[in-house]
């Protein structure tokens, strides 16, 4: 646990470490105190090493975003059984920022609140709006997919993947913005509904 950064291994090439360092930049700073010298800094590379990759700060976070969706999914499959009831569980898991053994633990919330900053910006940034919107419709298509899963090998109720896949991502996406931008920390509670609503609502009791 000596970095305090979610991703295994050390980074296989120079963007990787860009952006890895993107996420240290970020946690430090913030998005306002967010400047490519200091990301430089982090990865400790040259800043012409930095935009031989990337154009400018906009670029680059477009790209961190695609890189932490990346991320996400590669812990997903590692973590994932095949059993739906237990991935759809995992899933709510690592978007709620609880990472499993495998990868190295952040400080509390920080993965959390750099998320929150970096949706911040598609306020404004229309490129960074069509991100999120993006990165929103793949976080419910792959929650469909496990319901889905879930039905044929009937394990959960026949309910409408499509709704409640777009509630679930709902409630996680209010629980993440409440835990990055207050000083308790309401996921346990949330997490526990969460769970009941999983139990009552998709799973079948037998």
């Amino acid at each position: 646990m000596s970095d305090g950064i979610p991703f295994a291994g050390e980074p296989a090439d120079s963007h990787e470490a860009i952006m890895r360092a993107t996420f240290r930049a970020l946690r430090e700073y913030g998005y306002a105190g967010l400047s490519i010298q200091r990301i430089a800094d982090e990865a400790d590379l040259s800043k012409s090493t930095f935009y031989h990759h990337f154009d400018g700060k906009e670029d680059l976070l477009l790209s961190f975003q695609e890189f932490i969706l990346t991320e996400f999914n590669r812990i997903f499959q590692i973590e994932s059984t095949g059993d739906p009831e237990q991935d759809i569980k995992t899933f709510v898991s690592l978007i709620l920022d609880d990472f499993p053994d495998c990868v190295e633990t952040p400080t509390k919330n920080a993965v959390l609140g750099s998320y929150v900053e970096m949706r911040a910006q598609a306020v404004q940034n229309p490129d960074f709006r069509e991100k999120f919107t993006e990165t929103d419709e793949l976080f419910a298509r792959q929650l469909v997919q496990i319901i889905e899963d879930g039905i044929e090998q009937g394990v959960f109720a026949d309910v409408d993947p499509d709704t409640v896949s777009r509630f679930m991502i709902t409630i996680l996406d209010g629980v993440i913005l409440q835990s990055a931008t207050r000083n308790d920390n309401p996921v346990a509670e949330v997490r526990d509904t969460i769970d009941e609503y999983i139990e009552e609502t998709l799973i079948l009791n037998t």
